[in-house]
């Protein structure tokens, strides 16, 4: 009897070898953690190093054990499915009113919708930023003892018939130009005439030393309000990185109006396409605080400003005084057990995102913290069964908190077998016995880290180099990388009991560097799942036979469907056992196991039987001498 309710497809397995229940594969993995930058509490994919330092930000020492592993598993060519976990951080504001906004669907939901201007991601980083708005300033206010020479829209005409642009005539008296070819002098009658200089080009930008004209040319009129017979709508908005005093993104020649368009046309009102392009901030509301009266609230649509070909008229200027620098922005790297399982959590829904593996990362503070974190891992794999978590140990079963110095072989052997006995029996787990000594160039130190990005990080280049059913482990291809030391080097009697605990021992043979020593999943009764080669071959067959089942939901459930689905996948199996994945297999799909009573449900029903292929953990070598004149069939019978 079918289970479901919409349609949609179910992948059942069944291990026939011992009769125990069980699930799949792939080249992405998912982690969470607290990160420098970036959205929160959201999956971003990440494709190399230099991505998720772009997207996340360098690592701090208090996160950088999280970040090593993601780092870590990159090296061996895989992806990354990224969670900011959702900590206690809050971005920058212009008011310093920090609030947090984790991503730009959070803002377009009306997060932080009553800022006027925010970092674009949280983080005490957002500090640094000073936000600039350039409009088509003043370089001269005039103010006269009468209205003569005055006129909207003219020019103002000095003693020596030099003519300047009127920027915005302020009163009966007062005007604001532009300069022309000279300074301007009182018109004939305006003897008592006030001039104030404010040359543009060197209005400068907050305590930054940098200047307008350094963000770009002045400001004019866009094609767009042109054709309306609108004038000087044109903005251009800077962000600066303070630290620095460094522009570090301009976005040039935009549009006061709301519903300017680009020739292409694209917006380019200024807060949809900071919006919508900026890597730094979002842009909020303005108040009349901070721009000028003549005409309307830049924010409004063209017909708003009474323009007509005959009287054209000038937008209201946006003054310097709606930047600033902002503050407020809080980091917090101190995840609790509490919000590292929420963003482990994300990871749960089969549809949102396709993910083959998922990262413990680093160790917390405490074993029991650790242990939190760990089960939120295997959970994510439990309930999705398409993928596989990988679980390493807690720094403190095998460093010393106090000097970073390892404990004695017996006390990590005890304390790592110990750890792990509350992960519970599954084939969708692995666990390691590494912590290894790396170098953190970020922060120009040595430190302890899991090895857990780096055994999922050697199946990606197992995959790479031969298939998704050949072993990880061994010196062929169970090769760590990065490694300066491992804190816990087992010896045979060692590697003994954690393989009997289902841990697979990471260890430093001379001559061959750190090797992964075994190919166990977690699951503690024998099955032909409890082998990561296995596990892996099965959730590559298992990814196929849903992609193949998509295809066939809503067709006709008769012969010629059923016999194509067949030859697909039989085609498929076909091509793993020519590359050893398995030793035989069988697909039912026909009347026998879609029988009218399922057809009219309907159902459509596909088994698949296979035999695994096995890898090697335990070899017999018998070397026996015999007399001379002994014949060898004498020997072994044959």
């Amino acid at each position: 009897m079918a289970s479901q309710v919409s349609p949609g497809v179910v992948i059942r397995e069944r291990d026939l070898s011992t009769g125990v229940l069980v699930g799949v594969s792939g080249l992405r993995a998912g982690i969470a953690s607290s990160f420098r930058s970036g959205p929160v509490g959201k999956i971003t994919n990440i494709g190399s190093e230099r991505e998720l330092i772009n997207t996340f930000g360098a690592p701090a020492e208090a996160n950088a054990a999280d970040w090593l592993v993601a780092s870590e598993f990159l090296r061996y060519g895989g992806q990354l499915a990224v969670v900011r976990a959702t900590t206690g951080v809050l971005n920058a504001t212009l008011d310093g009113s920090a609030v947090l906004v984790g991503s730009k669907e959070d803002y377009d939901a009306g997060a932080g919708s009553s800022e006027k201007f925010i970092a674009r991601t949280a983080g005490a980083d957002g500090n640094n930023l000073h936000v600039v708005i350039v409009d088509r300033g003043p370089d001269f206010t005039i103010t006269t003892a009468s209205a003569h020479g005055l006129s909207v829209g003219g020019t103002y005409t000095d003693d020596a018939a030099v003519g300047h642009e009127v920027v915005e005539v302020v009163s009966t008296t007062q005007v604001r130009i532009i300069q022309g070819t000279a300074a301007p002098t009182p018109a004939a009658g305006d003897t008592s005439a006030a001039f104030t200089a404010s040359d543009w080009n060197a209005t400068t930008i907050g305590s930054t030393g940098l200047t307008y004209k350094e963000v770009g040319p002045r400001p004019g009129t866009s094609a767009f309000a042109s054709e309306r017979y609108v004038s000087y709508d044109e903005v251009h908005v800077a962000v600066i990185d303070t630290s620095t005093n460094t522009i570090v993104e301009r976005s040039t020649y935009l549009s006061k109006i709301s519903d300017a368009k680009s020739p292409e046309g694209s917006s380019i009102y200024w807060k949809d396409y900071i919006n919508e392009f900026s890597n730094y901030i979002y842009a909020g509301a303005l108040t009349s605080a901070e721009f000028t009266t003549l005409g309307s609230d830049p924010g409004a649509a063209v017909a708003s400003y009474g323009a007509t070909a005959a009287a054209p008229i000038e937008i209201a200027r946006i003054l310097k005084t709606a930047g600033g620098a902002l503050s407020g922005g809080i980091d917090d790297y101190a995840y609790t057990t509490g919000e590292i399982s929420a963003a482990y959590a994300l990871f749960n829904d089969t549809e949102e995102t396709s993910i083959d593996f998922v990262l413990m990362g680093g160790s917390m503070g405490s074993e029991a913290d650790t242990l939190v974190k760990a089960g939120a891992v295997a959970q994510v794999a439990n309930t999705r069964k398409d993928c596989i978590a990988f679980i390493s140990p807690w720094n403190g079963s095998q460093v010393a908190s106090s000097g970073n110095v390892a404990l004695t072989p017996a006390q990590q052997l005890a304390n790592t077998v110990d750890y792990f006995s509350s992960i519970g029996s599954s084939s969708y787990v692995v666990k390691d016995s590494g912590i290894k000594y790396t170098y953190d160039r970020f922060n120009d130190k040595y430190v302890y880290i899991g090895c857990n990005g780096d055994i999922a990080g050697l199946c990606v280049s197992t995959s790479q180099i031969g298939d998704d059913w050949i072993s990880p482990a061994g010196t062929s291809r169970g090769g760590l990388q990065n490694v300066v030391k491992l804190a816990f080097n087992p010896n045979k009697a060692a590697r003994d009991d954690l393989y009997t605990a289902a841990i697979n021992p990471v260890v430093s043979f001379p001559g061959a560097g750190p090797i992964l020593f075994g190919d166990k999943t977690a699951l503690a009764s024998p099955s032909a799942f409890d082998r990561i080669n296995v596990r892996r071959l099965f959730l590559n067959i298992e990814k196929r036979a849903r992609q193949l089942a998509e295809g066939v939901l809503f067709e006709q459930n008769d012969t010629i469907t059923r016999s194509s689905f067949n030859a697909a996948l039989s085609g498929y199996l076909s091509e793993i056992q020519a590359r050893r994945g398995v030793t035989d297999y069988l697909v039912v799909c026909d009347d026998t196991n879609n029988t009218a009573e399922i057809i009219d449900r309907n159902e459509f029903v596909a088994e698949i039987f296979v035999k695994p292929t096995r890898s090697i953990n335990y070899v017999t070598v018998t070397v026996t001498a015999t007399k001379t004149g002994v014949n060898f069939t004498e020997v072994v019978g044959r």
